[in-house]
């Protein structure tokens, strides 16, 4: 069982690390292809809603990165909440570019989609950082909360495009439409909305993979139970794993397992009493680790 928590943290560090370089890259790239050939400010080439979504899978990728280390030595790929919804932001928004590329621009124009670096920058780094999403173990079940937060990016990215090509206008200053939304044949407001539909079934997607998964990783969890424990190394399980629970929670946040130490208790007919007190003291053991 053990193995298979290391696997999971190796997994989301060596996809974490390609994004890293392989995001990093195709920035670099935009930017001097923006100075090089439009010549424009580089700063231009981050009106793209690519740059700003691989910028946060970069940064995230980066606080992501230290605790799949920790993960491989304690065998548990687990992330504070704030780095875990950064995570989730960054996701959200990468895969909404992945997806409006897949659906819309591989067809009207495959060169600007995946053409040279805008292939690390559509479908290499969107696809790395949504494995390592999908390796953590975090307990939290995502939901519609969740999904409304992993928008917040591409919703303001929305208004912003809005105000500076409808409102201001590029004449005036503004962005110039790259994406082609007034030259649709419904208002560009519906555009937008269809658009950020889209962005939130994409979200909402993400959560319920996660929680299957999870869901999955439980039960495959008591699924390595032996038919034959000894009651010795049961208690020795329960405590390793209120050591990992320890070190996990944040403080007035603590939940016991209660359903899967009565699993265990009925299954090897073993008292739950002597469970929970050895979950306990790992817990407080794992809780003072972490404090340290």
């Amino acid at each position: 069982m053990t193995k298979l928590y290391r696997y999971h943290s190796i997994i989301a560090l060596c996809c974490c690390l390609l994004t890293l370089f392989l995001s990093f890259t195709g920035i670099i790239a935009g930017v001097i292809n923006t100075v090089v050939v439009l010549h424009a400010d580089g700063f231009h080439s981050f009106i793209y809603f690519t740059m700003i979504s691989n910028t946060l899978a970069l940064t995230t990728s980066a606080f992501v990165v230290p605790f799949a280390v920790d993960g491989i030595r304690k065998k548990q790929f687990i992330l504070p909440e704030w780095v875990a919804v950064m995570h989730y932001l960054s996701v959200c928004s990468i895969t909404i570019v992945m997806v409006f590329v897949m659906a819309f621009m591989s067809s009207a124009d495959p060169k600007s989609a995946f053409g040279g670096f805008n292939f690390l920058l559509h479908v290499v780094s969107p696809i790395l950082i949504l494995l390592a999403f999908l390796q953590i173990e975090n307990r939290h079940r995502f939901n519609l909360k969740d999904c409304f937060i992993g928008m917040i990016p591409f919703t303001a990215y929305m208004v912003v495009y809005f105000v500076n090509v409808v409102i201001v206008g590029e004449e005036n200053g503004g962005w110039p439409d790259i994406y082609l939304l007034t030259q649709q044949n419904i208002p560009i407001a519906v555009v937008i909305i269809v658009l950020l539909i889209m962005g939130f079934l994409v979200s909402l997607l993400l959560g319920a993979a996660v929680n299957a998964l999870n869901a999955r990783r439980h039960r495959k969890m008591l699924s390595y139970w032996k038919e034959d424990v000894d009651p010795i190394e049961l208690k020795i399980e329960a405590y390793g794993l209120g050591s990992v629970r320890g070190r996990e929670v944040k403080k007035g946040n603590a939940q016991f397992p209660l359903d899967v130490l009565a699993f265990l208790a009925d299954k090897y007919g073993v008292d739950e009493e002597e469970l929970a007190k050895a979950y306990l003291k790992g817990f407080l053991n794992g809780r003072k680790e972490n404090d340290g």
